[in-house]
């Protein structure tokens, strides 16, 4: 297959990923061009762009989206951008300004083509999180729990924030500490940062937009520190944990660690108790667990586990399909 049937066949793809309508068409016009190439897509081959599946579409459509953001937004292309303030719909021109953008080789889309994206650490995660831990702590405890919440490959802590989104979250609870650590923490505070956090996002996902920034509002309003440290020390130190009950949480953690099981052996081996809860699809989490509720289940849907250790010993495991 050339490059160029490779290219068309991943725009056709990614066509039927998105949910919004912009990307969903540019997509779908680039998968059915036929005739010459004149280079547009696959001369990004030489930036590292794979066209071997949809996420190449998606990588040159996000760079887009930051060149827009970095550039605040002047380029008449931002004009169909909902999270830039645009109010056009899709239409054939919109397509031939990307393409345009495309082909300027001294245009900047190359350079950020290289950089290494930022998570959109969108803190909806944390909510569905929360929800299940809050369901769980009502079942498992009569009273109130004192409570440490600890996320884990925390990015710029936003998710440590997300039962502001629903207020009943943990309602009646001791929240003692939020905490977060990364190995390569984020600063949403920084412009810059968080301008490659939002090109993520799809051009119509505004609520997830305003979602974000109220989050990095929070997060900075209530000072708190996401940490350069590795995750599984935090968990292995003595005293972690030490007068309250953790909750160690994480979203997409698992799928970028080695030792998938390494943290529920590190909950285990401790005295005290603790709760591990991971936000992965199916089949990351099948490599930790083999509840029948991952079973003949697609491997790329959603799912949370929830496992709660004492003295060594796994109590409670919950694990949730959505």
């Amino acid at each position: 297959m050339s490059q160029t049937t490779q290219s068309r066949a991943a725009f056709a793809a990614a066509a039927e990923r998105f949910a919004g309508p912009l990307y969903r068409q540019w997509c779908a016009t680039a998968g059915a061009e036929t005739g010459f190439d004149d280079r547009t897509f696959t001369a990004f081959a030489a930036y590292g762009v794979d066209f071997g599946d949809w996420h190449a579409a998606q990588r040159l459509l996000r760079a887009t989206s930051l060149d827009l953001r970095l550039d605040d937004g002047e380029q008449a292309l931002a004009a169909y951008f909902p999270v830039l303030d645009g109010t056009m719909a899709p239409d054939n021109r919109s397509y031939q300004l990307w393409t345009e953008r495309l082909r300027d080789r001294r245009g900047p889309i190359g350079r950020l083509l290289q950089e290494h994206p930022l998570p959109r650490n969108d803190p909806a995660a944390g909510v569905r999180m929360f929800r299940l831990a809050d369901r769980y702590l009502r079942d498992a405890f009569a009273g109130p729990v004192a409570v440490e919440l600890v996320a884990v490959g925390a990015a710029a802590g936003l998710e440590l924030v997300a039962d502001s989104f629903e207020p009943d979250l943990f309602a009646g609870q001791h929240i003692s500490a939020r905490r977060g650590y990364d190995l390569h923490p984020l600063d949403a505070r920084q412009p810059d940062v968080m301008q490659r956090m939002l090109a993520q996002l799809e051009p119509e996902e505004v609520d997830v937009q305003e979602r974000i920034l109220r989050a990095a509002q929070l997060v900075d309003e209530q000072d708190i520190v996401v940490s350069r440290r590795d995750a599984f020390d935090v968990v292995a130190a003595e005293g972690f944990g030490f007068g309250r009950l953790p909750i160690v949480f994480g979203s997409s953690f698992l799928c970028m660690v080695e030792e998938r099981t390494r943290m529920d052996e590190l909950m285990r081996a401790r005295h005290a108790e603790g709760i591990w809860i991971s936000a992965e699809v199916v089949g990351v989490l099948r490599a930790v667990t083999d509840d029948p509720a991952l079973a003949d289940t697609p491997a790329g849907a959603p799912a949370l586990r929830l496992a709660h250790y004492r003295a060594g010993e796994l109590l409670t495991e919950i694990v949730q399909v959505d």
